[in-house]
């Protein structure tokens, strides 16, 4: 175990938004604006101007919705420089032990990809004491695919057809060791927010503050998937270590996501960056 803990450490250096800034943009950064025809990288206020302007994704559009702002050229090349990027690559924890692991809700598709990656660990040897399930209260039927199939099956079970339900029947249903199981686990849910959205990350971690008790000094371990782990890092350090919680977020490698995904990725994790 000792041997493959060294391992980890030693390939899992920088995942966080360090990936695309890090004291001044990097050359993946770099070559993403240069591909898109994006100007202003080289100061983080410019970048964040300008991409913000042409990548983030419309707030009535979720990512499973389909949109463009490539070319076919521009795809093709971004879709190259990304798939060989840490944007792309599974990040593995750099400590043994952890005193809370948080599973980040999504759709269902990809909340059941988490949640695999967190028994992963734990097979690795991985440890931890609790385990918080983090969810909203979107409703399962304004998605697609399997979270249509999931909202049928939850109404079918008489539960509500929403996204922390859907996460805590995941983790009730998936096959996992008994031993895993004994370990206690929370769910934080957080409602729509006063304007009638979705709640969004920085919502279900201000839940998760009101009820995790003293975590100063307490080491989290967030599970999401790439591209996703930069900005849903940096988010999470910006909420959560004010509190002096020590935040690591980790994943599984990235699969078949458009490269507007990545892109709004990138845009969220410079925001963050900036708002720290």
């Amino acid at each position: 175990m000792k041997k493959i803990l060294t391992t980890i450490a030693f390939v899992n250096v920088i995942f966080g938004c360090e990936t695309i800034w890090n004291n001044g943009p990097t050359q993946l950064l770099r070559d993403i604006f240069k591909i898109t025809e994006t100007s202003g990288v080289e100061q983080l206020e410019t970048a964040v101007e300008q991409s913000k302007f042409k990548w983030v994704r419309p707030k009535e559009l979720e990512l499973w919705h389909v949109y463009s702002v490539l070319n076919r050229p521009q795809r093709m090349a971004l879709t190259k420089i990304i798939k060989h990027s840490d944007l792309a690559k599974e990040k593995l924890p750099q400590k043994q032990h952890y005193d809370a692991v948080v599973v980040l809700g999504a759709a269902t598709s990809r909340a059941r990809v988490r949640v695999e990656f967190l028994i992963k660990l734990y097979k690795m040897g991985i440890t931890w004491d609790k385990v918080y399930l983090l969810g909203s209260t979107r409703d399962l039927r304004t998605g697609k695919g399997t979270d249509q199939q999931m909202a049928q099956t939850l109404g079918n079970n008489g539960i509500a057809p929403t996204e922390i339900e859907m996460v805590k029947y995941t983790w009730q249903e998936i096959q996992m060791p008994e031993s895993l199981r004994d370990i206690p686990v929370q769910p934080i849910q957080a409602g729509e927010r006063a304007d009638g959205n979705r709640a969004e990350l920085e919502d279900t971690l201000a839940e998760l503050l009101k009820v995790a008790g003293d975590i100063q000094g307490k080491n989290f371990l967030f599970i999401a998937n790439n591209p996703y782990i930069c900005f849903l890092d940096a988010e999470a350090k910006r909420v959560l270590e004010k509190s002096g919680v020590n935040v690591e977020t980790v994943g599984e490698e990235m699969k078949a996501e458009p490269m507007e995904n990545v892109l709004d990725a990138v845009v969220k994790c410079l925001i963050n960056m900036q708002r720290a």
